[in-house]
């Protein structure tokens, strides 16, 4: 009887056992499965910009944990789950600390290192095919070998930035190479790159305020308008050195000169109405008013023309003022 009983309290001890067990192997599974979910990491909101990059660009079809886990073999599944884990604690532990926004630290929410060869080797091999041809010829294997990584050239990939489109590569990366004197073997004439039926103005350039706007992308990333234009190019549509050189407002080499000698190159990118050298030059002026030529004897009149010298010699008033013998002052 006493045997039975053992048995029977072993028999059901070892069921135990397996449903604990089996309850374990299911909830791992199931936590595997959820955490693996793109939808999981963007339920975080301070992933939610990487989260919204991602599902704009070309790697959608790609889980966040494909690119950001070590990549392990099937039986490696224990140890991405201890790495899950001690991510997920960290990552809470940062969100309830206020931690997430340290500029210095490289392990915040939505922060990563550059990808390493080995994660894009997963589902890509250095000696593919470029499939931009249309576009740029490029012998991808060669690029592959000389750069010896994947990074080199594929920026934002998974992660595009929202002002530059989801491109796989960008032109100022080629730039890193391709025109600099370090790498003399690799020029920079537009047809080494493109084929002759490929229309090179960018997208940008064919919007209509381009004209109108393009001085702030300029001076946003100089380097960006060097790719294709020489500086004579801005200097010559200018008129003047472009960007403005250090020193150009107060400086030995200043605007005054320039408008001295033409401000009609000044008004090929300021205005005159409202007008644009009284916005700085003049405390007082008030645009609803009307142009500043209608508002300056009030306030020579209430703070004196000492301020007005420093750009006008004094005989400049008498081209107004003094007016001829017979002809009235206006």
């Amino acid at each position: 009887m006493e045997e039975t009983t053992r048995t029977l309290r072993a028999g059901r001890r070892d069921r135990i056992v397996i449903a604990v067990l089996a309850g374990v192997i299911v909830l791992v599974v199931a936590a595997g499965f959820v955490t693996s979910s793109p939808a999981f990491c963007g339920s975080c909101h301070e992933m939610g910009p990487s989260h919204e990059s991602w599902s704009q660009s070309a790697h959608t079809g790609v889980k966040c944990v494909t690119c950001h886990e070590t990549p392990r073999e099937w039986y490696g599944q224990p140890l991405r789950a201890v790495e899950r884990t001690r991510l997920l604690a960290r990552d809470t532990w940062r969100h309830l600390s206020g931690r997430l926004g340290e500029p210095n630290d490289p392990s915040a929410i939505g922060r990563t290192s550059p990808m390493p060869d080995e994660i894009c080797l997963q589902c890509h091999t250095p000696d593919r095919r470029a499939t931009s041809g249309f576009r740029i010829l490029i012998d991808h294997p060669e690029h592959a070998r000389r750069t010896g990584s994947c990074v080199a050239c594929h920026v934002y990939t998974a992660h595009p930035d929202p002002d530059l489109g989801k491109p796989l590569s960008l032109m100022t990366k080629c730039y890193d190479c391709h025109g600099t004197a370090e790498y003399p073997e690799a020029p920079d004439a537009c047809e080494t790159c493109h084929p002759t039926d490929f229309d090179l103005r960018p997208p940008s350039h064919l919007e209509a305020p381009w004209m109108r706007d393009h001085g702030f992308t300029a001076t946003a990333d100089p380097a960006l308008c060097a790719m294709c234009h020489e500086q004579e190019s801005c200097d010559d549509c200018h008129g003047v050195e472009m960007p403005h050189p250090e020193g150009w407002l107060d400086g030995p080499v200043s605007h005054g000169a320039a408008v001295e000698e033409d401000d009609e190159v000044c008004f090929r990118c300021h205005t005159r109405e409202p007008d644009s050298c009284a916005a700085c030059h003049h405390e007082g002026y008030d645009p609803a008013l009307g142009p500043w030529i209608e508002q300056h004897y009030d306030e020579a009149r209430t703070v004196g023309v000492a301020s007005c010298l420093d750009c006008h010699q004094p005989v400049f008033c008498a081209t107004c003022h003094m007016a001829p013998a017979g002809v009235p002052e206006e």
